[in-house]
């Protein structure tokens, strides 16, 4: 009987070992490519860095990039100054417009696809840190109210340290990204080879970005200089522009009544604070009017004058050579549109 249950031992741990060994195998990919991710950090958001430097942005994540150099940066520089908005902003560069508010160093705090949520969380969250809000610039269109946060992914999620999302939900964001529809293989296919096919366009982007230190302006380099370059070639790139209708285009309300709770937490902090601010309504290359019915509630909230409508069909928006593309217009249409409001008072 002895002999009998050693040998029924000895055969049971053969097997688990066995089976062991298989699963061990079985995970090890996995096992590897984890560890690939915690070492290569490829969104940047699993250790914190001091800057990020002129590079090719391969999908990281702008309102991660723009809360850590905030944290970095803000007991040092006193940040008093703020544009918010998302990447359409980020033309409204922060040493331009100090020079309207006698400001050196404004902090730009924009996100990429941001919400009117983030807009709110992230005043909040400098008043948090002990920051003052002496100065602000909206930089609005449609899409702040448009988007939605629960559905935006890894490149747009909010910072978890400003919207108050459990630190391992965040982290699930982007290690799904990493596991999903092969961005780890466009990523390491770049890392090791260097070279950029055109499969990982829809996984990583080539476009150059400059991030620049302290103020936090995003500039979109590599459209500058192609367009330096050639800017007949730029702007008659086949189905990079479409054509507008010559009809208005006046879309629905975009404002959802949960988000008016949003837009009270940003008009009390601006008058808590003493603020001085303004809100402008970008000129989106779409030609569409900003809702009559939205600008009523924004007016309601904040104060018809410190409104600015540049929305539907104007001189910026008829004009081709204003945008970088479909999305994006051009720090000149920014710089002209800040001189006209800073005017007068």
């Amino acid at each position: 009987m002895w002999f009998n249950k050693r040998f029924y031992y000895s055969i049971f741990d053969l097997m688990l070992s066995k089976f062991t060994i298989k699963i061990c195998l079985f995970l090890s990919p996995l096992l590897v490519l984890f560890v690939g991710y915690l070492i290569t950090d490829p969104f940047k958001i699993v250790r914190t860095y001091d800057a990020y430097p002129d590079n090719f942005a391969k999908s990281l994540n702008r309102d991660r990039i723009s809360t850590q150099i905030f944290l970095n940066n803000h007991q040092k520089y006193h940040y008093k100054s703020f544009i918010f908005g998302s990447s359409r902003s980020s033309v409204f560069y922060a040493k331009e417009w100090g020079k309207h508010i006698n400001d050196s160093t404004p902090y730009h705090f924009d996100a990429s696809c941001e919400t009117i949520s983030g807009v709110a969380y992230k005043m909040k969250f400098i008043e948090e840190k002990g920051n003052k809000l002496d100065n602000v610039l909206f930089v609005f269109d449609r899409s702040l109210f448009n988007y939605e946060q629960d559905t935006l992914g890894s490149v747009f999620v909010q910072d978890y340290r400003v919207s108050g999302l459990d630190w391992w939900k965040y982290q699930m964001v982007f290690i799904n990204t990493y596991f999903s529809k092969g961005f780890f293989l466009a990523f390491y296919d770049n890392l090791i080879t260097g070279n950029y096919k055109d499969y990982m366009k829809q996984f990583l982007e080539f476009r150059k970005i400059n991030y620049t230190p302290v103020v936090n302006d995003f500039i979109f380099t590599s459209y500058i200089e192609q367009i330096k370059k050639d800017s007949v070639a730029y702007y008659n790139q086949p189905n990079f522009f479409y054509q507008r209708s010559s009809e208005k285009n006046l879309p629905p309300p975009a404002i959802k009544k949960y988000q008016l709770k949003f837009l009270d937490m940003i008009r009390k902090s601006l008058l808590k604070n003493h603020t001085k601010f303004k809100i402008i309504l970008g000129p989106t290359y779409d030609q569409a009017y900003f809702n009559n019915e939205d600008l009523a509630i924004l007016q309601q909230y904040f104060g018809k004058e410190n409104i600015y409508d540049f929305s539907g069909i104007n001189e910026y928006t008829n004009n081709v050579a204003n945008y970088y593309e479909i999305y994006h217009y051009k720090p000149s249409v920014a710089n002209d549109i800040m001189r006209r409001i800073y005017a007068t008072k």
